[in-house]
């Protein structure tokens, strides 16, 4: 058993998947029925071929030639139906079908008759037996030919007329696979007629099996896949790889040649050919092959190149107006495009409008609106799958679900239909025409324009919210202004009555007016402290409020640095009671004169020891001051728990506190930082920060000379 002989069972097979996977995808289209009628006939003659290969007498031989004629009558019949199907044109080409249809039940009766008028037996051949022809044989291989290249005629007449390139990808598909056909069989009859004049042809492969495999494969394709590969590009690259292939095999015979092959070491060639093999797999020659991709295929990648820039480009833009312009006129002219329109929901409609377009060519997408409840726009909205308008009437799926609505899609004029979509809510519809090049949209660009989409949707609701929020921002800005001046009244009138809950409950713990229980006491103290804590958070709270209010003062005067920062140390001592901790400062005896607001210093200060204390059990809390050219810096250093890098951002923000468990066993308002970085900026300075986890911390402050 050869590969020859094992070729039509393998032919064979891939006839029965591919009838099977072709009614199984789509039982109900014409196309697919009668493709598999087609493939049907392939299949009997692979059979028959099979059969005559291993055929051990002129007589079986004969029978099996029968039944291969029986599969091969049909096809041109089934074929060129599939092309007028394929076409759409039955009605307008019934004549020359029913034409076809006849011929093809002729020659069938005449060869299942066994007729001599058509074959008058088998002979031997280099490859196996061959018919012994008839008279009506040359007719019939005539009527073979004309259907063939009639139907191919008819498809590259159709496809220069046909608008969508991804029909005329498929008509480009099934014209090649015609093409390959037509070619197998004209070597099959050359290799015939020759072999009476030159016996040597005989040794010619018989290609006619071969051929109509890649035949058959390349019009399943056309009809079973609803997303090709573009065709064009396919052929470019089949082209440019056969010329290097060329070019090597052609080196090598030269070689052989001249060079003498037994002396020569077989390093010469082995070390070469791995050194090219090498370069080919490494990142040149990766380069190599990006570089020959941009000079054949210039096109499709600006395309691929311009949907990327588009993608990266709608997450910068917040105008409404100019997102929308930027991605209509960067589709339109970058890839370049047809037209392409980009439609918004209104809701005083209850439609999707056309609020941007521009085109090329044409009149564009041919329609103004498209109403909520569209079989487009649920499909849009059920799915959110972008939709290939050809897709239509291959998918089963689709083409169910839009049966009633052929009318309606049709009107659109665009090769892609796109969902914008965001949060399950169909927010905008994108129509892109077809390239102005002519080649389709391929399997990554429409991945890539997926990815687009979303990006735009989100780019646009990102739009809607700031357009809504610049449009209330005075009144924002005067409900803030509102909300400051409220809470300093309150936080005024509020400290009031806390005062005197301190006091008196700091009267009552001294005991002048009598002795205490021990629980008495306990309540007392708990009292005290909660309205100290209190009033600190009230304290923090008006400071700030009176900030944003712009109803703080400064007070100028000359301010003693060694004097502040001993009380400033004093005053946090009782804070390190219970740990093991030490207060240290380093302060010059020589500083500079410095005015400033004392009691908004001190109260910067005090914040960072209190800070610095609270996350440093154990080691120390440093304080040091150095004196630069026009500035004093100020710096509160601890050897604690640190800070995480991602949390130093916040540090300075109101209302932020570190999550961590001693932050939250605190409590606080999370004012403390940022009414000392305002009080440092009212002062002209600059604060920061340095500090690593569990490394201590460092936090900086400058105070102008001047």
């Amino acid at each position: 058993m050869t590969l020859h002989s094992l070729l039509p069972l393998i032919a064979l097979l891939l006839n029965v998947l591919l009838v099977a996977v072709t009614l199984v995808r789509n039982p109900g289209s014409r196309l697919n029925r009668v493709f598999a009628y087609f493939v049907t006939g392939m299949a009997v003659w692979n059979m028959g071929s099979f059969m005559l290969r291993q055929a051990p007498n002129e007589a079986t031989a004969t029978f099996w030639e029968i039944v291969i004629h029986a599969g091969v009558v049909v096809l041109p019949a089934f074929y060129y139906h599939f092309v007028l199907i394929f076409l759409e044109s039955t009605t307008q080409h019934r004549s020359s079908l029913v034409i076809a249809y006849l011929l093809a039940a002729f020659f069938s009766v005449v060869n299942m008759s066994g007729s001599p008028l058509f074959m008058r037996g088998v002979t031997r051949t280099y490859w196996g037996w061959a018919p012994v022809t008839g008279l009506l044989y040359a007719p019939y291989v005539l009527y073979l030919n004309f259907f063939l290249i009639y139907g191919l005629s008819r498809l590259v007449r159709a496809s220069e007329g046909v608008e969508s390139s991804f029909r005329r990808n498929r008509a480009t598909l099934i014209l090649l696979g015609t093409l390959v056909s037509l070619a197998g069989g004209v070597i099959d009859f050359a290799r015939f007629v020759l072999v009476r004049f030159v016996p040597a042809a005989d040794l010619v492969y018989p290609m006619g099996i071969p051929a109509n495999i890649v035949f058959a494969l390349m019009l399943g394709t056309s009809i079973v896949r609803y997303r090709l590969f573009d065709v064009n590009v396919a052929v470019k690259k089949g082209a440019i790889y056969l010329v290097l292939w060329g070019v090597l095999t052609s080196v090598i015979v030269l070689a052989e040649q001249y060079a003498d092959w037994e002396q020569l070491n077989p390093l010469w060639v082995i070390l070469p050919l791995g050194f090219i093999m090498t370069l080919l797999v490494s990142p040149l020659g990766q380069r190599l092959e990006t570089v020959v991709e941009r000079l054949m295929f210039s096109r499709r990648r600006g395309c691929y190149e311009t949907l990327l820039d588009l993608s990266q480009r709608m997450g910068m833009i917040l105008d409404f107006g100019l997102l929308m312009e930027t991605l209509v006129h960067g589709l339109v002219r970058g890839v370049p495009l047809t037209h392409c329109s980009l439609m918004i929901y209104d809701a005083a409609r209850n439609a999707f409008v056309v609020y941007r377009d521009e085109t090329n060519i044409g009149e564009g997408a041919a329609v103004n609106s498209i109403a909520m409840e569209s079989p487009v726009v649920q499909w849009l909205n059920q799915t959110g799958r972008l939709l290939v308008k050809e897709e239509v009437k291959l998918n089963p799926e689709i083409a169910e679900y839009f049966e009633t609505a052929e009318g309606e899609l049709e009107e659109i004029h665009a090769a892609l239909i796109v969902p914008l979509k965001i949060e399950n809510k169909l927010t905008g519809i994108l129509l892109v025409g077809e390239k102005l090049s002519g080649e389709i949209f391929d399997g990554q660009e429409l991945e890539v324009l997926t990815v687009l989409a979303n990006q735009v949707a989100i780019s646009l609701e990102n739009a809607r919210l700031y357009e809504e929020l610049a449009a209330s921002n005075a009144q924002l800005m005067q409900a803030s202004r509102l909300k400051s001046q409220f809470l300093a009244s309150m936080s005024h009138e509020l400290r009031t009555p806390l005062n005197s809950i301190i006091g008196f409950s700091k009267v009552l713990l001294n005991r002048l007016d009598g002795d205490l229980t021990e629980r008495q006491e306990t309540y007392i103290r708990s009292v005290h402290n909660s309205g100290t804590h209190l009033l600190q958070l009230i304290n923090g709270i008006l400071d700030f409020s009176r900030i944003e209010a712009g109803k703080l003062e400064m007070m100028s005067e000359e301010v003693d640095l060694h004097e502040l920062i001993d009380e400033c140390i004093e005053s946090s001592m009782p804070l390190a009671r219970g740990k093991q901790l030490k207060l240290e400062k380093n302060v010059p005896l020589e500083l500079p004169r410095l005015v400033a607001d004392r009691t908004k210093v001190k109260q910067i200060l005090l914040n960072l020891l209190s800070n610095a204390i609270k996350f440093t059990a154990q080691g120390r809390v440093f304080v040091s001051v150095q004196a630069e050219a026009e500035a004093v810096h100020v710096k509160v250093s601890d050897t604690g728990m640190g800070i995480r890098t991602e949390d130093l951002a916040r540090l300075f923000e109101p209302f932020q506190q570190l999550d961590n468990p001693v932050t939250r066993a605190a409590g606080g308002t999370g004012l403390g930082l940022a009414i000392s970085k305002k009080f440092v900026e009212l002062h002209g300075g600059r604060i920061w920060a340095d500090s690593r986890e569990n490394a201590g911390s460092t936090f900086h402050f400058t105070l102008p000379l001047n």
